[in-house]
């Protein structure tokens, strides 16, 4: 995935084409089917939350696996990363979030209701995916559990390949910020950011070597992860305040002002209980072995902007930028170009 990505955007979207194609059989084969072959039945659809033992009568559960459910239920945040490269930024950008948002939002309504309803929890609770669907289909073919399988492992794929995009992306970006050093700030020969991807990627091995489960990586990943949400929706709310002049190629209206203050407050409350308890709630997947390893990430992620900011930018340790509360003669004219395509 690293080199489909090191080597241009072409070729990593073209993949990205052609295993969504599979992807879109097995979400098909969950999602539809169940209720056009008339396996669905609402007998099915029961949960285990409210059991005997379970802390805060199965509140916490729920809270531990929508943390840990984050990072592929936010993925729509990708988006927001490739924006620069469309060819509309403005219009482009709005079309991606709101229809990415849409189909996100209907997948994670329908797909575990249609799933469980026709192939039953324990298909779900055994993460017998492939033989779900082949108790939805009503057969037993070989065949068709391997090709089954190939769909599912292009699902993997898929997201190892947007991951390797959006992280070698994120990082490039925030090097341009002066948010971290300056290496990760450069593009390759072929127009992409190849110093960030090779990062994310030797950061994703690490991860691998030293967890080995998956649900360990999303507990140790998902720390970051859904706190630069908490950040990123405070200071939505923080720059509505400070800087409400500021022009806006793409504006929300001032009812979003608060339903993001309040996603802020979601966010830090799904950390603190997520990344407290997850060891416990969800069936041991990890415990202090991937905190130490998240909380070490995040740290060195802290340390390479104070490298950025004291050692490569020459500045002294401040704890308050001065920012200006509108736009200088270049940032004014680059948004300017934007609000031509609104």
């Amino acid at each position: 995935m690293w080199l489909f990505n090191v080597y241009g955007v072409r070729v990593g979207v073209a993949f990205g084409y052609l295993a969504g194609a599979l992807l879109m059989i097995p979400l098909f084969v969950m999602m539809i089917w169940p209720f056009l072959g008339g396996e669905f039945t609402g007998d099915n659809l029961v949960n285990n939350l409210g059991n005997s033992g379970q802390a805060w009568g199965g509140l916490q559960l729920a809270l531990v696996w929508l943390w840990l459910m984050c990072w592929s239920a936010w993925g729509v945040d990708v988006c927001a990363t490739f924006a620069p490269e469309y060819k509309d930024t403005v219009n482009d950008t709005r079309l991606a979030l709101r229809s990415a948002a849409l189909f996100s939002m209907i997948v994670y309504i329908v797909l575990p209701i249609a799933f469980v309803g026709g192939a039953g929890s324990e298909a779900v609770a055994g993460y017998d995916y492939v033989g779900g669907m082949l108790s939805i289909l009503g057969t037993d073919s070989g065949a068709v559990k391997d090709f089954l399988v190939v769909c599912i492992v292009a699902s993997f794929l898929i997201t190892m390949n947007t991951a390797t995009a959006d992280g070698g992306r994120a990082l490039f970006g925030i090097s341009r910020d002066g948010m971290t050093i300056k290496q990760l700030g450069v593009l390759n020969r072929f127009h992409v950011p190849g110093n960030a991807m090779t990062v994310d990627m030797f950061v994703n091995i690490v991860f691998v070597l030293f967890i080995g489960n998956i649900f360990g990586v999303l507990a140790a990943s998902n720390l970051g992860y859904v706190l630069a949400h908490m950040f990123a929706l405070s200071g939505y709310v923080l720059l509505r305040k400070d800087r409400p002049n500021w022009p806006r190629p793409i504006k929300l209206g001032a009812i979003w002002t608060p339903i993001a203050g309040l996603l802020a407050v979601w966010c830090a409350i799904l950390t603190v209980v997520g990344f407290g308890y997850f060891q416990t709630a969800a069936g041991g997947y990890g415990g202090n072995k991937e905190k130490t390893i998240a909380i070490v990430v995040l740290g060195i992620g802290l340390l390479l902007f104070f490298v950025r900011r004291i050692v490569q930018d020459g500045e002294k340790p401040h704890w308050r930028e001065d920012t200006p509360t509108m736009p200088d003669a270049t940032q004014a004219a680059l948004l300017e170009e934007e609000m031509r395509h609104v």
